[in-house]
């Protein structure tokens, strides 16, 4: 009997022992995660939560959103001189200059603006060009736009020249380093914005050109807006890996 009471005392100790170990392994804290994400109601995007050695590890660094002054851009597209059409009205213009553009660059150009017509080769031999003035014209071509020059410094119709055309989009423009611009898989535009300390979310953007360092933005977030400049392809492989 003695001996049946011991073997059943080492099992109620051994018990024990694994009920305090189990009670002390489930008190401990769990590890926590480098990333959390989390789906923002309504949409596809997710908010990606660092923790604070995973920022550093990553060497997130950000920039403001800001809005700047932006000039007029130019570009020289092909053309043709034309002869100036019999019904138009007198206005002292010797020939006139067609210009066919496709309908994505006539929304890129500046309406209504002069344009600097240049013979070919006329730049490399010294030639300056000369100034040519928009006009409307009755021919059914929405894709072309025409100009009149009213000195022609030796143009004559069916000669092919190049058009400086002013571009639309001076003025104050949101502006982000280029660096903080990332492509997803479909070509979409995106910036990461940080909202709150180690909180990041995605936000499309529109890039209307690149100027060096800097992308300039048709449509984007609020000026003033913390957007990633270093990281922001990490952060995206982080949001797409973790859905």
């Amino acid at each position: 009997m003695q001996r049946s009471h011991r073997r059943w005392a080492l099992i109620l100790i051994l018990v024990g022992l694994q009920a305090s170990a189990c009670t002390h392994k489930s008190d401990m804290p769990s590890q926590s995660k480098p990333a959390k994400t989390e789906v923002v109601q309504g949409t596809d995007l997710s908010r990606v939560t660092l923790s604070p050695k995973a920022a550093e590890r990553l060497d997130i660094k950000t920039a403001p959103l800001s809005e700047e002054q932006v000039g007029s851009r130019k570009r020289f597209v092909g053309g043709e001189v034309v002869a100036r059409p019999a019904g138009a009205a007198a206005d002292g213009s010797k020939v006139w200059v067609r210009v066919p553009l496709s309908p994505g660059d006539l929304r890129t150009v500046a309406p209504g603006q002069p344009v600097r017509v240049v013979p070919l080769g006329g730049e490399a031999n010294g030639k300056a060009g000369t100034t040519a003035r928009a006009v409307k014209s009755d021919a059914k071509e929405p894709a072309a736009l025409h100009y009149a020059v009213d000195s022609a410094q030796g143009l004559a119709p069916g000669q092919k020249v190049r058009v400086e055309m002013a571009l639309s989009g001076a003025g104050t423009r949101k502006v982000v380093p280029h660096a903080a611009v990332l492509y997803d898989a479909k070509g979409k535009a995106w910036v990461y914005t940080n909202p709150e300390p180690l909180v990041f979310v995605r936000h499309g953007v529109s890039v209307d050109y690149i100027d060096g360092d800097r992308a300039v933005l048709s449509d984007g977030p609020a000026a003033g807006v913390a957007v990633v400049t270093v990281g922001a392809a990490e952060l995206l492989g982080t949001e797409y890996g973790r859905k």
